[in-house]
């Protein structure tokens, strides 16, 4: 026997709770344009993946976050709190239902995702795979070229999770010391921001 659709067995719904996690945590890179290869800005583009988040939440695969805890806060961290994870499982294992519309909030047009795809203006420099630093810069944005992790001694510049350019804004700039070696494949065009 088969059903026409899931049984709901929770009361949360995407309109209410689930929607503000993912504007919040995912819908930065999961957005048309963004660095994620899916959008997930509507419940009818998040539903079909539904099983695969709720695997990628549970094991912290997904967002990205490779900073180690337990070292001190950092302002940019998108990662799921423990609560917002057992919120989407518990979602998912309940069938994922939509919600009423009614509750559901208007999108937030951050400064960051309207600005996604612009050329900022300012003194940019190119850094490839292999570079040293020959004095230190501060990094307001970056344009990833190819695919690939760049690496700056041991803190990660930026992932380019696109074959296509793209510019990458960075809520506080990255501090690029003198003699950092960038490492991994890829290249990106930094925009310097004060020195």
């Amino acid at each position: 026997m088969t059903w026409g659709h899931e049984p709901i067995s929770t009361k949360l719904t995407w309109t209410r709770e689930i929607s503000r996690i993912f504007e919040k945590r995912c819908v930065g890179c999961h957005q048309d344009g963004g660095a994620a290869p899916m959008a997930f800005g509507s419940f009818s583009a998040v539903k079909p993946w539904a099983v695969a988040i709720k695997e990628a939440v549970l094991v912290r695969q997904m967002p990205p976050w490779p900073a180690a805890k337990g070292y001190g806060e950092f302002s940019n961290d998108y990662s799921l709190t423990q609560e917002e994870i057992v919120r989407i499982a518990e979602w998912i294992e309940g069938g994922a239902p939509e919600g009423d519309p009614a509750f559901l909030k208007p999108p937030n047009f951050s400064l960051s995702r309207r600005l996604i795809g612009l050329a900022p203006k300012g003194r940019t420099m190119v850094v490839e795979a292999g570079t040293v630093l020959a004095k230190a810069v501060s990094a307001r944005a970056v344009r990833v070229d190819r695919p690939g992790k760049l690496w700056v001694g041991a803190a990660p510049l930026v992932w380019g999770l696109r074959r296509d350019a793209q510019w990458l804004f960075l809520r506080e700039p990255l501090r690029l010391e003198a003699g950092s070696v960038v490492k991994g494949p890829g290249m990106a065009t930094i925009l310097l921001g004060a020195e």
